[in-house]
This record gives C-alpha cells, structure tokens and sequence, in this order.
C-alpha cells in the first residue's frame, strides 16, 4: 500500500514551513505582527517602511498567508526603488512560499525562479541557496524526486561555501528525507546522520530532536526497532526539555508504531493517547489522522475489531475535513484489513474497489500536476522569447523616433537657410529645390515607418487573439483528460480484477455471474456517461449547430419513458405523464432528447423503489415549461449551486450508481442553446423537481 505515498505527504506536511521560512511559533508571530502594526506611520522613510514591511512578511508566514504575500509585495517595490537588491531577491522568494503553501507550485516555482535569477545577477549566494531549497521543494511536492534532489544538493553546496549551518543541516534532512521515501533508508541515514552532527555542533535542539525522529523513521523501516526506540526516545526527551508539543506528538507517535511493529499491540496505546492528545489540543488534523489509523491498526491486532472500526471512522471524517485523497485512501485501507481479520471477504473486496479508486484518483492528480509544471515551463520559456522580442521592437522604436526628430530638426535649420539664401541670392533656387526633394523622400520614409509600426500592432493583436484561444482549449482538454481518466478507468480496473479472479479460481461461476449482474448498471451508467461527454466536449470544441423545428413533446416523453422501462420496472416506480397532444415547442428536437433523457435518466437513478415520477408540459405565454419530479432523497442546497458545473462531485444514489455532472453540465448547454433556460429545486427527503423553458411551436 500506500504506505509511502501518504506517509510522505504527512513528512512533507510538517518540515515545510521550517524549510523556507525557519519561522517561530504562530502565538509568537501575532505578538509581533501586533508590535509591528503599532509601528507603521502614515509618513515614514522608505528604508524604515521596507524594514518593517519585510518583518511583517516574516511575522505573517505561520499566521495569514494573503498578508504575508501583500507585505512582500510592498518591500519589494520599495526595494526596487532604492536598489536594494537582495531585498528583492528575498521578496521574491516569500512571494513564492506563500504560493507553495496554498499548494499553487507552478506560481511558485515561477517565483523561485525569478529570485534565484536575480540573485545570480548579483551574486548573492545565500539568495540563490535559499531560491534552489524552495525550488527543491516544490520538485519533491510533485514528485519530480530527482529534480528534488539536484536542487537540494546544489543549494547545499552554496550554504556551504557561505557557512550557513542552517540551510546546510535542512539542506540534509530534506535529502534524507526523500531517499527515505523512495525507500533507500541506509542512503537516507548517511544524510540524517550528518545532520545531526552539524546541529549539534552548534547547539540547536531542535534541529537534533528532528534529526533523530528522522533517523528513528529509517531504522523502523529497515527493522532495527531497538535503535528506533533509542532514537525516538531521545527525540521525546529534547522535545519535553523546550516544550515542542508537536515534537512530542510526533515523537510519541513514533514509540507506538514500533510496538505495533513488534506485535506488543497494548503497549503502543499509552503512547498514542499522548500523541492524539497533543493533536488536538493544536488542531493538527493530518497528524491527528494518522494517529488514529494507528490506533486502528493497534486495535486490529488485540482484535478488537469494533474499537478499530471506530478509529478509523474518525480517520475517514477527518479526510474529508482536509479533502485528503491519501489519508481517505489510508482509512479505506484500513477498512479493508478490518473486513479480511473478521474473514468478511465480500466487504473487504467492496473496500479494496474503494481503495483502487482512490488511488487511481491520486494518481491522475499527480500526473496533471506534471502536465501543468510542463505547461508552465513552456509558456515560461515563450513569454521569455517574446519579451526579447518586444524589446528588440522598443529598441528600433526608439531609434525611428531619434531619427524622426533629428531629421525634423535638421528640416526646420534647412528651411531657415532656404529664407536666408533666397534674400541674398536668388541664383541659389536650384539648391532650395533639390532640399525640397529631399523633404519628399524623408516624408515617404515617414510613412513607411507608420505603415511598420501599424503592422507590428496587427501582428501583437492576433497573437493575443491565438493565445486566449489556446488558452480556452487547454482548458477543455484538462477538464476532458481529467474527468476520463477518473471515470473511465475504475470500471475498466473493476471488470479486469473479476475476470482474474475468476480464472484464478477464487469465484465460480454462480459468484461470477451474481457480480456481473451488479456490474451491468455501472457499465450501463458509465455508457451514458461517455455518450454525454463526447457531446459535451464536441460541443466544446466544434460548437453546437442548431436545428430548430416545431415538434410534439408528448412523442419525446414517451419515447424516453420507454428507453428506461426496464430500469423503472426493476425499481417498481411509478411514472405519471400529464401532457396534452397539443403542447409543441420550437427547439431542436435531438437536443432536446438528449436533455429529456439525462433528466428522466437521473430521477430514475436516483428514486428509491416505489418512488414515483410526474412528468408534465404547460405553456407559459411564448413560453413552453417541461417538469420533471421525483419523489427521491433530494438534493442539499450547498450542491445544487455546482450542479451545473464541472467543480460538482461525482453522487452515488442508494443503489450505488454514480452521477456524473457532465450531464446536466451538457443539459444546460443544449437548452440555452435553442433559447431557454433550466432550473432546479429540491428539498432533502422529499424529492427533485428539474424544470426547462422552450420557445413555444
């Protein structure tokens, strides 16, 4: 499992803001912001205001991140100003960090790189080993390791040459760090090791207490729990010493994951306790998690089950919270291995389905975060090429409009000359005419000058017509890439885990087709699925082309009724169409069906059995209302905002057939297209009322 891809995260989670910033605790930090604030005068000098701007960039690092992005703004400007170079740098640099920790890496690799180029200018080498650290970190949040590690050591060598234990020991834990995570622990402790000795050097008794919790971590891993306890153990020590509650936390939570190693299952929970204590006293909600899970895996091991279950339930909740994909993968895993320890297979083969899926959706996020650093570093390297350009243009603008105004200059002395010439001599007209020539041929060259300088705006305008172009289809295709790649492939996974199963001999034939059965509504959704995506993202793409007619909706209803007759008898519902035969509506009928049938598609997905469906068209003035209502469980109010957009969530209706929003996404489009609009209301428990507004025929 997973064990690495969520423990990683949860590493990453608490050296990050100690990586870029080595900031102080955050009741510290509001002490001084307050400090700070009362400082600020409404005229100061510009060296004083950068100064207390630049603090406040530092106090709200662990506080407010908006403002701690505001502040670096505001220093940097003024460092520009005054010219103070590695202040800029700097500024850069948080204004990358506050992108980093909203998890915007492209914006904040562009940051980065901006600050390590500026600092290269000018030789500012702590600059540059604090720009490739941030770098490096980023690298390793998108799981580009190598990367990761190529910056690590690059910023490592220039914190050594400049002597900055600090940076050199992070330097060390972060490198560590991912070779533990990539599982070459030994590579991992040389690196561990070495950080523990500098910052003994100099005395930092936090950089050794998370030293040897980094150490303990790679020796559980290769199975030398004794040194782990010993490591653990004196990190627990240090961190009591200074009052870390979180290194206390951490450290305790270390202790209890050897025990469970070791089988001593009632042993781990003292330490555990502690550990969930702490975290919540802090509101660590990560840690908290994974602490609970390994109550859970404890509980497991003493058998007892119900206790275990609980745990991880708590784990399960605290994911959504944080809207973890990892840690909801890890309590899913956890259910799973509850199921197999009472030798409930069927429920654990529903949780490992749950648990495909999850990582699969990991796995599709970790990769459109590699399409995105793609794009950036190519947009990157263009903007690159066309600010040259613009300023090769300004160059030569420049010079034409030197030109133009010695030549105008030179006109007006020639003129004068003419005047004076003409009264003293009048054989000279020969000369005045040949400068009259002259003017002609500056005149057409200024012409000239104004036709390039017409072309060159031409040429600027279409480019920024192809790049917002470009721009709106690279959107489609992520949307499209990412919704296919999350919905496709979990019944592809599915089916192709049955069949080995059953050519393994782990299902007979009776179980395989008591499963195919439960399967045919998920592939029969997923075929809708992909007959409404293709519409929409050929909409998209191509555009929709209208074709309106006069027709009878009555003839739409029924036929869509009847394509779902076998869905509505399996479930006993009810079904009521109150339609006149006179009602006609002015719209494209192909449209239109495609939007009746995702409606009637959806209330019968979503009924529960003997629930009942009322179909009905009246005319509204110039206006025709379609309705469909179902007496089924509703819809909240806070998801009936999205469900006409792609940010809205798969649903699951009660016999566990999924909703995909691309639907209705396609239902709005088609409708608005032919003139009319589409609307919603439900209330939880009592059922969900679609309603459409057609142009009557």
């Amino acid at each position: 499992m997973p064990k690495r891809i969520w423990y990683k995260k949860l590493k990453r989670k608490f050296c990050f803001v100690f990586l870029l910033l080595f900031t102080l605790p955050a009741f510290a930090q509001t002490t001084k912001v307050e400090e700070l604030l009362k400082e600020l005068k409404p005229k100061l000098p510009d060296t004083t205001r950068m100064r207390i701007y630049q603090q406040l960039t530092t106090a709200y690092a662990s506080v407010d991140q908006d403002k701690k992005y505001y502040y670096a703004v505001r220093y940097k400007a003024i460092a520009e100003k005054l010219k103070v170079d590695t202040l800029v740098v700097e500024a850069y640099i948080d204004m990358g960090g506050t992108h980093a920790i909203k998890t915007k890496m492209d914006s904040a690799l562009f940051y980065f790189a901006k600050g390590y180029e500026t600092a290269k200018k000018i030789k500012y080498e702590r600059g540059m080993a604090r720009a490739l650290a941030s770098m490096g970190y980023v690298y390793e949040k998108i799981d580009n390791d190598r990367e990761a590690i190529d910056k690590y050591k690059e910023a490592l060598r220039l914190y050594k040459k400049i002597k900055y234990a600090k940076g050199i020991n992070q330097c060390y834990i972060n490198i560590g760090g991912i070779y533990h995570d990539l599982g070459e622990y030994k590579v991992s402790q040389t690196y561990d090791l070495l950080a523990l000795e500098s910052y003994k050097k100099i005395g930092h008794e936090p950089g050794i207490a998370s030293a040897l919790f980094s150490l303990g971590g790679g020796c559980l891993e290769l199975g030398e729990y004794e040194k782990a306890i010993n490591y653990f153990q004196e990190s627990l020590e240090i961190r009591e010493r200074i009052g870390d509650i979180n290194g206390i936390a951490l450290a305790r939570w270390g202790l209890a994951r050897v025990d469970i190693k070791k089988g001593a299952f009632a042993k781990a929970l003292p330490n555990l306790e502690i550990a969930l204590k702490h975290d919540i006293e802090l509101k660590n909600t990560f840690h908290e998690s994974a602490v609970l899970i390994s109550f859970a895996r404890a509980y497991v091991g003493l058998k007892q089950y119900k206790k275990a279950r609980e745990y991880a339930e708590r784990a399960y909740e605290n994911s959504k919270k944080m809207e973890s994909l990892s840690m909801r993968s890890k309590a899913v895993w956890m259910y799973m291995k509850i199921e197999e320890a009472q030798n409930n297979f069927e429920g654990a083969y529903k949780y490992q389905n749950a648990f495909i899926e999850l990582t699969d959706s990991i796995k599709s996020e970790e990769k459109l975060k590699h399409l995105v650093l793609t794009e950036f570093n190519r947009v990157s390297s263009e903007n690159e090429g066309l600010v040259k350009d613009n300023k090769i243009i300004a160059t030569k603008n420049t010079s034409y409009v030197k030109t133009i105004f010695i030549t105008s200059v030179i006109l007006l002395f020639v003129v004068i000359l003419l005047v004076l010439y003409y009264k003293r001599n009048l054989e000279k007209k020969a000369t005045n005419l040949l400068l009259e020539k002259q003017k002609d041929e500056i005149s057409e060259i200024n012409k000239e000058l104004e036709m390039l300088n017409e072309e060159l705006t031409t040429q600027m305008e279409i480019t920024a017509v192809q790049n917002s172009e470009l721009e709106q289809l690279n959107k489609v295709k992520n949307k499209f890439f990412s919704i296919v790649s999350h919905d496709l492939r979990s019944p592809l996974q599915t089916l192709k885990m049955l069949f080995g199963l059953y050519r393994e001999g782990q299902l007979n034939e009776s179980e395989l087709n008591s499963l195919l059965a439960r399967l045919e509504d998920t592939i029969y959704t997923t075929s809708v699925f992909l007959d409404n995506l293709l519409e929409w993202s050929k909409s998209q793409l191509d555009g929709m082309t209208v074709r309106p007619l006069s027709f009878d909706v009555r003839e739409v209803v029924k036929t869509n009724i009847h394509l779902h007759q076998s869905a509505i008898k399996a479930k006993e519902l009810r079904v009521n169409m109150n339609i006149d035969q006179s009602v006609l509506v002015y719209a494209d009928p192909n449209m239109i069906n495609v939007v009746v049938r995702n409606l009637i598609s959806n209330a019968v997905k979503f009924c529960n059995a003997e629930d009942s469906i009322t179909i009905s068209a009246t005319e509204k003035g110039e206006k025709v209302k379609i309705c469909i209502n179902d007496s089924g469980p509703g819809i909240a109010s806070r998801d009936i905002e999205k469900l006409f957009s792609l940010e809205h969530t798969i649903t699951t209706s009660v016999t566990g057939e999924k909703g995909h929003q691309i639907g209705l996404v396609l239902c709005k489009d088609m409708v608005e297209q032919n003139d009319g609009k589409i609307s919603v209301e439900s209330i939880l428990g009592e059922g969900t009322t679609f309603c459409i507004y057609l142009p009557k025929g």
